[in-house]
């Protein structure tokens, strides 16, 4: 019998025999390995957590508990034990299964994740929620050692215990190395503080001292003293119990028996806790283990080219570029939120290492970092993914916009992305940038608009600037098409027709040309799209009759939007302009092909509209 058939819904799990976990888990793996490796998606982070996903569900009743998995890249084991086993293939597609927990998806994914280090203060949000409406039920977060890095968690950290919260956290380490004599002490202490006469022994002596004169104050500063110089002495963690958050472990994370056993014993412990466990991403399946990185995300094996890539992808071409701008400049540097490889810049970090600072996922600091050292002549080069460079509008904001900081902020994974969702879409950026005091945005297309656009926003800009291109390969044999008019506006033409263009920039240049091929339509391709030079870009619009501004991101803050607005506010309505951008109510879901078809977006979506237009 496989043992996954039994599991229909929450709570199937706790029937399965302890003698028949193992197999459980197993088959568990084998699944996860067959689905992912041909439907794309994270594959090393689920297959660290078997065990662990296993143990809670079987220690936990979520028909009234609750479990916030940080991030959400690990919560395929959860979405298994919970129904959506039969579902697992189409996760990522359109109408298929999110990627990330999704309440609307299921009642057991507790609340949307999908970026880092939130996974604490929504598990203290959801728990103060529930006791104010009467319920008992307990709240679990499971974070990351990487998720770990953020602020946020320490600012939730910090306001656990004034909640008087019982939450259980699960640090879910699966990158640190603990030594055997260090490990085995702590297990030793976990074990030991978890009896319940260490428990009740501890409450009996504090009561006892407290009666001692002075309250017997100065022999507890003593015992602390001496307990914080043992523990660490033994490696002990004591950051979290000045935070007075209970910290148990660490454990083996792949042993579901002692994970139940350790739970089981702490899950009604009042107060905050954490149990540190240790995993190893991408356990039972070697490639995996051997490469976590590699196999973090996997892309859909049915996903399909036209051709084979020829020309580089924008961040690998990016990465290159600005390795070269390093060698003979010693004052650019670069900072970079834990997305090293992911952003090109692998040979970056062990050329430059002096100049290269991967500062962790806090995009925040990251930020903030860069405009610090911007401040004293040094040229920072701040990379974060477009979904993530939100994170930090703050510091955009009041740390770079308003003092007009020369930072270059490079966008990666601009607009739309393939297969991960609403959270991970850059579909953003140009209506949270344009709203930034002195920023300036521009998009290369081709190799010469990357480099071009890299040594002006290095040399020729003082201020605030930002660069964003998408995850995508650059179709550099177009230059060839267009024609520079006017160099200050970065504006240049591909003529076909002389009564409809598309105007769009970046990405879209290549669709948009294959659609004037099917159309007969001219392209006005643009690289500085904010501010516009509306001034330029009217002179050359006029002369058509009708325009397509088509964008793969939200209409609010496009280009589309603001010449519209230049447009009536100057009195020049009688240039027909349509708009296509990205819905953001739309399902966010699938090949990146897809997701611009639906939106209108494709080729023969923007021909058409071009087409019926003329008719």
């Amino acid at each position: 019998m496989v043992l996954l058939d039994s599991i229909k819904v929450s709570g199937d799990v706790k029937d399965i025999k302890k003698e028949d976990i193992d197999m459980l888990c197993r088959q568990i793996r084998s699944l996860l390995i067959d689905v992912v490796t041909m439907n794309g998606g994270h594959l090393a982070s689920n297959l660290g957590v078997v065990e662990l996903t296993v143990a809670l569900h079987r220690c936990f009743d979520l028909e009234k508990d609750y479990i916030i998995f940080d991030v959400g890249h690990q919560s395929y084991v959860h979405k298994i034990l919970t129904g959506r086993k039969e579902c697992l293939h189409t996760m990522g597609n359109i109408n298929g299964l999110n990627c990330f927990p999704d309440e609307e998806e299921s009642r057991y994914d507790a609340f949307n994740t999908g970026h880092a280090s939130t996974s604490i203060s929504a598990a203290l949000g959801i728990e103060k929620a529930m006791r104010l409406n009467g319920s008992n039920g307990k709240v679990i977060a499971v974070i990351g050692d990487g998720a770990l890095a953020g602020g946020m968690v320490y600012e939730a950290l910090n306001n656990a215990k004034d909640l008087d919260s019982d939450i259980l956290i699960i640090l879910n380490d699966n990158e640190m190395s603990i030594s055997k004599n260090v490990g085995a002490m702590s297990r030793y202490l976990s074990k030991l503080r978890l009896r319940p006469s260490y428990i009740d022994t501890n409450i009996k002596i504090k009561h006892l001292v407290e009666k001692l004169p002075g309250g017997g104050k100065g022999f507890i500063r003593f015992i602390q003293k001496t307990k914080r110089a043992l523990k660490s002495f033994v490696g002990q963690k004591m950051f979290f119990e000045d935070l007075d958050i209970r910290y148990l472990g660490p454990i083996d994370g792949h042993d579901e028996q002692m994970l139940e056993s350790m739970i089981n014993k702490i899950k009604d412990i009042k107060g905050p806790k954490l149990l540190h466990v240790i995993t190893t991403k991408g356990k039972g399946y070697e490639m995996a283990e051997n490469d976590p990185v590699k196999f973090h995300g996997i892309k859909n094996s049915s996903s399909k080219r036209k051709k084979i890539p020829i020309n580089p992808m924008y961040n690998e071409l990016f990465g290159r570029i600005l390795t070269d701008m390093a060698n003979k400049d010693r004052n650019i540097v670069c900072v970079c939120p834990a997305m090293t490889a992911g952003s090109g810049l692998s040979d970056f970090s062990m050329i430059h290492k002096d100049r290269y600072f991967d500062v962790g996922i806090c995009e925040q600091h990251a930020v903030t970092f860069a405009a610090g050292m911007a401040r004293d002549g040094i040229k920072p080069v701040c990379v974060i993914y477009s979904s993530f460079m939100q994170r930090a509008y703050d510091q955009l904001l009041h740390d770079i916009g308003l003092t007009n900081k020369h930072v270059v902020l490079c966008v990666d994974r601009a607009g739309v992305t393939e297969a991960y969702g609403k959270t991970h879409q850059g579909i953003y950026d140009i209506a949270f940038l344009s709203s930034i005091p002195n920023m300036r945005i521009l998009a290369p297309e081709s190799k010469d608009d990357m480099k071009k656009l890299l040594h002006k926003a290095a040399y020729d800009i003082d201020g605030a600037v930002a660069i964003r291109y998408p995850y995508d390969e650059i179709h550099d044999d177009l230059k060839k098409l267009f024609i520079e008019t006017a160099t200050d506006s970065g504006i240049s033409i591909y003529r076909k027709s002389n009564n409809k263009a598309i105007l769009c920039y970046g990405r879209m240049v290549p669709i948009a040309v294959e659609a004037a091929e099917i159309c007969d339509a001219s392209i006005i391709k643009i690289t500085d799209i904010y501010p516009l030079n509306y001034d330029s870009l009217y002179a050359i619009l006029k002369s058509y009759q009708y325009i397509v501004c088509a964008e793969d991101v939200i209409y609010s803050g496009s280009v589309g939007q603001r010449l519209e607005s230049w447009l009536y506010k100057n009195g020049k309505n009688e240039l027909k302009l349509s708009c296509i951008n990205i819905d953001e109510n739309s399902d966010m879901k699938g090949r990146v092909e897809d997701i611009l078809d639906k939106n209108l977006l494709s080729a023969q979506q923007l021909s058409k509209i071009l087409n019926y237009e003329k008719t």
